[in-house]
């Protein structure tokens, strides 16, 4: 269904403006791969799984790899990515992560007006400024754990895209079962995002010293009607960038609620409610890029369990000239703050190839 739908948007911009209008098609390629230096947990029998802990043992792992291709001009912008991820915790492992090879993305844009993209296709969901932020643009080798948790990633759908002045406002509709066959269910996942930025470094990374300041302010929220479950979720971000500092902070909730005419088995068996929030903090020297980040999470705000957990993680990071090349390590403190609390503290490196 998506790739009839690329093609349908690219046809209609070349009838448009001329086929010689069309964006150039540039291949993408991107390779992350972490080595555990030093990990807490040596027993023979693994410690039950939990959020934001992989189990990793001392070894190494093809973190994340992507090929693809993509164009961008003032009117048109599509792309295609296929690619593998590991699971991001034990949790996602146990709720059918794997690491098969699938679509990333698959995208097809055109802009009727300035400042106006119509975007249609499998692609990230419009909420949180680091599950916005580009894998290949993440200070750390993954994403804090509320994000992972209480937001949505990938789904098909469409989004409108549109910027005034210093705003930026995006609407989104989805099948909200990720599923590129089509949708199983009648419900539908939407979603909006509005943000503020004064200055003109990129918002959505943090490597890099910029000239004067820049804020950026978003807020967004999301609802995804599924078969037995109802969910929804709001949160609130920032990035300030002033020469080489980068500071971003993110506080996120999230609720669902199963429902009365039950047809499936839901994800939770009654109202539920998460919350989470990560503050960051780097600075660029050189092509040297230290940080540090703190993030809380709590699967169930009425219970304290094994659910609630705090992590901390801090590192440096090289970068080459052109940044195509990324080398960092750094230490990653888990801190559970339920009755079960465990040694499980890890030394990562990390290594990052993107054409």
């Amino acid at each position: 269904m998506t790739m009839p739908f690329v093609g349908l948007l690219l046809a209609s911009s070349a009838a448009h403006a001329g086929a010689d209008t069309l964006p150039e098609v540039k291949p993408l390629l991107l390779v992350q791969t972490t080595a555990v230096l030093m990990d807490q947990d040596r027993k023979e029998m693994a410690d039950p799984g939990g959020y934001g802990d992989p189990e990793d043992d001392m070894g190494f792992k093809l973190q994340t790899a992507r090929l693809g291709f993509e164009g961008h001009n003032d009117s048109v912008k599509y792309g295609v990515t296929v690619g593998l991820s590991s699971p991001y915790d034990t949790v996602a492992e146990a709720q059918g992560a794997t690491t098969d090879i699938d679509i990333v993305d698959a995208y097809g844009g055109y802009a009727p007006v300035d400042n106006l993209w119509i975007i249609g296709g499998l692609q990230k969901v419009p909420v949180s400024r680091e599950q916005l932020m580009s894998s290949q643009d993440l200070t750390f080798s993954r994403r804090a754990v509320p994000t992972k948790w209480l937001t949505p990633s990938r789904d098909l759908g469409v989004v409108v895209d549109s910027t005034w002045s210093f705003m930026r406002f995006r609407l989104g509709a989805f099948n909200g079962s990720g599923d590129l066959r089509g949708d199983d269910n009648k419900g539908k996942l939407v979603a909006t995002r509005i943000e503020g930025q004064f200055g003109e470094a990129n918002a959505y990374q943090t490597y890099g010293e910029v000239d004067g300041l820049t804020l950026a302010v978003g807020v967004d929220g999301w609802m995804n009607d599924e078969t037995a479950l109802k969910s929804t979720g709001y949160g609130i971000d920032f990035l300030i960038r002033f020469e080489g500092l980068a500071v971003m902070g993110e506080a996120r909730f999230a609720e669902a609620k199963p429902k009365d005419d039950l047809i499936d088995v839901p994800a939770v068996f009654a109202k539920t409610e998460r919350q989470g929030m990560t503050v960051q903090a780097g600075y660029t020297v050189g092509q040297i890029e230290p940080a540090v980040r703190f993030s809380t999470f709590d699967d169930d705000k009425s219970i304290e369990d094994v659910g609630d957990v705090m992590e901390g993680m801090t590192g440096v990071t090289w970068h080459s000239k052109q940044d195509q090349v990324r080398a960092g390590v750094g230490y990653v403190a888990r801190l559970e703050r339920g009755p079960a609390k465990k040694d499980n503290d890890a030394i990562q490196a990390w290594f990052q190839l993107k054409l």
